[in-house]
C-alpha cells in the first residue's frame, strides 16, 4: 500500500530551497530564516479556488516542528532529510578563543540514498570530476590523522588543521589515475567550491585556543594590540582550515573509516513531526 504523501506549503517549500541554496545554516541562521519567511507570508490570503492545497503560509507551530513536517514529506518522497547535528560554533578571528563554548546545531539537506547520484557527487553537485572528489578524500584523511597526532583533548568534531598552502600542496600527493591531473587553478578553485558548500571550514591558527591559563582580560588586551597591529592583515601563519559540519553530515561513515574515532563523532539529532 502506497503511503499517502502530504504536499508541502508555499512558505516550507521557499525554507527548504533558501537551506538548500545554502548548504548548511546554523541554528541561529535557519530561525532567521524561518522567522523572516513567516512574516513574508503573515498577509497572503490563500486561494479560495485551491481548497485542497496546504495553507501557503503555514510552517508548523514552532521551528522544530516545520523541520519535523517537510521530512515526513521530503524523506518518503525522495529518500531526502534535513539533519541536524551539534558542533562548535565557527571560528571567528575577531572573538576571543573559548575551548568551553557551548556546542550549537548545523542544519542541512542530506540524500540517505546510496544511489548513483550520491556515489558519482557524494561530495558536491558543483564538482563532477573524479580528482577532485579523491582530492576532498585525501584532504578529510590527512585532517582526520593531523588530529589523531596532536589531539589529545575530547571535544565533538575533528580538531585537525592545515594551512591553505599545505592544503593546496595536498594534490601532489594524489596517486594512481588522479596524480598530476590538478592544476594549481583547478585545485584553488576546487578549495574555494569545498569552502563555500561547508565541506571545509576556517580553523583558528595553532596556539590561538591555548589561552585556558591565561589571564582573561590580558589576554583580550593581548588580541586587541595584536588586532591594531595587523592593520586588518591576516596573520602570517596564514589562513588554516578543518573538516567542516557538511563532510560529517554526509561523510560521517568515510570519517570513520579513515580513523576518526566514533565518540568523537558529532551528535545527530533526529528532526520529526
Amino acid at each position: 500500500m502506497t503511503t499517502s504523501i502530504k504536499p508541502l506549503s508555499n512558505s516550507q517549500k521557499l525554507f527548504l530551497q533558501r537551506l538548500l541554496v545554502s548548504h548548511i545554516l546554523t541554528d541561529n541562521e535557519a530561525r532567521d530564516l524561518y522567522n523572516n519567511i513567516r512574516t513574508q507570508f503573515a498577509n497572503i490570503v490563500p486561494d479560495e479556488e485551491d481548497n485542497d492545497g496546504p495553507d501557503p503560509s503555514y510552517m508548523g507551530n514552532s521551528f522544530d516542528h516545520n523541520l519535523g513536517l517537510i521530512n515526513a514529506s521530503l524523506l518518503p518522497a525522495f529518500n531526502l532529510e534535513i539533519c541536524t547535528l551539534l558542533l562548535p560554533p565557527p571560528y571567528n578571528p575577531d572573538d576571543t578563543p573559548n575551548n568551553n563554548a557551548s556546542l550549537i546545531k548545523y542544519h542541512a539537506i542530506v540524500n540517505k540514498s546510496n544511489d548513483g547520484i550520491a556515489k558519482s557527487h557524494g561530495a558536491s553537485s558543483s564538482i563532477y570530476g573524479p580528482h577532485e572528489l579523491a582530492y576532498l578524500r585525501l584532504l578529510l584523511e590527512k585532517l582526520v590523522e593531523h588530529d589523531n597526532a596532536n589531539n589529545k583533548s575530547n571535544h565533538k568534531g575533528c580538531m585537525g588543521i592545515m594551512n591553505k598552502m599545505d592544503i593546496i600542496n595536498t594534490r601532489n600527493y594524489l596517486e594512481g589515475a588522479h596524480a598530476n591531473k590538478l592544476s594549481l587553478a583547478s585545485t584553488e578553485s576546487a578549495l574555494e567550491v569545498f569552502i563555500t558548500e561547508k565541506w571545509l571550514v576556517e580553523m583558528a591558527p595553532p596556539g590561538d585556543d591555548d589561552s585556558d591559563d591565561e589571564d582573561q582580560e590580558e589576554e583580550e588586551e593581548r588580541r586587541k594590540k595584536k588586532k591594531r597591529k595587523s592593520s586588518g592583515r591576516k596573520s602570517l601563519k596564514g589562513t588554516y582550515y578543518g573538516i567542516g559540519p557538511r563532510s560529517f553530515l554526509e561523510l560521517g561513515e568515510f570519517l570513520v573509516g579513515v580513523g576518526m574515532e566514533e565518540e568523537r563523532m558529532p551528535q545527530t539529532i533526529i528532526n520529526r513531526p
